[in-house]
């Protein structure tokens, strides 16, 4: 909680001074200040720590994270790169680089390889799917983005945003349809001439494929939120002494009883989230 936050911070600058070689002493005290959003603070203790214990997993992903979370986005790739030079499983650092490349390089190739990973090591993951088929979607393969979407609403029937982006497809295609536009894209066609195809789009298709797209980061967002309300990934299984203090619990250990906080957090999340996708479709109906 916020009114124990000075105190732990006190301990934790006391700790590292006793400790000044223990990475989980400055890892935590980067957690602190990323819940302070003092984010010179925090990129500045995560730096520290990641110096002192190469391959830390939780710095290296908070880091990234941070910096998703400052509009940084591109110096959040290298130090992704790095973590999942380390931990290639790593999930949540998956999802949020292909985010990234998605929606800020408008890679589809590499952020198509980041959710097709995670899918290889889990195929009930949700969040993964859904981002593959929007990486679809991007790459104007419409009727592969409607069966993906319809597997991923199969797997996860009480997620209303993806029966909404299901039905963004369809109208899409329905649109393009009416108009007589072929809606498979052509056999053997290269990269390139998928490009030009694309940049010839009018401005309503573009504003369609942004309202998808910015369905993309819905996982990887919901981690991000996740981590600024549950700062402790591996330092239950990284810290020692003083450093598990801040240790409150695994995430899905804390979803048996959530907060107050946490549950009014959540109900904000949703209703943000239905925010974005309310715009969506006011888009697709001023068409």
């Amino acid at each position: 909680e916020a009114k124990f936050r000075p105190e732990a911070n006190r301990r934790f600058l006391t700790y590292v001074k006793e400790e000044p070689d223990d990475a989980n002493g400055y890892f935590n005290l980067g957690m602190l200040a990323m819940d302070a959003n003092e984010n010179e603070e925090a990129e500045r203790w995560m730096r520290e720590a990641i110096r002192l214990q190469p391959g830390f997993r939780s710095a290296l992903f908070n880091l990234a994270l941070l910096y998703s979370q400052s509009q940084r986005e591109l110096d959040a790739l290298p130090v992704l790169e790095e973590l999942l030079r380390y931990h290639p499983e790593h999930v949540k650092g998956l999802i949020l680089k292909g985010d990234i490349l998605m929606n800020h390089r408008k890679d589809t190739r590499g952020a198509k390889a980041c959710f097709e990973r995670i899918l290889n090591m889990d195929p009930s993951n949700v969040q993964a799917k859904h981002n593959l088929c929007v990486v679809y979607f991007e790459e104007r393969e419409l009727q592969r983005a409607e069966r993906c979407l319809v597997e991923t609403l199969a797997m996860a029937p009480h997620e209303e945003y993806i029966r909404r982006h299901l039905a963004i497809v369809r109208n899409k295609m329905a649109a393009m349809s009416a108009a007589g536009q072929p809606i498979a894209p052509a056999e053997g066609g290269s990269a390139s001439d998928k490009q030009q195809e694309q940049q010839q789009q009018d401005k309503t298709e573009e504003e369609e494929g942004r309202g998808v797209a910015s369905g993309a980061g819905e996982g990887a967002r919901k981690e991000k939120n996740l981590r600024k309300s549950s700062p402790t990934e591996g330092v239950s299984g990284q810290g020692h002494g003083q450093s598990k203090k801040l240790d409150a619990g695994q995430p899905e250990k804390r979803t048996k009883s959530k907060s107050t906080k946490e549950i009014k957090d959540i109900e904000k999340k949703r209703a943000a989230a239905l925010k974005r996708l309310e715009e969506i479709e006011r888009i697709l109906s001023s068409d």
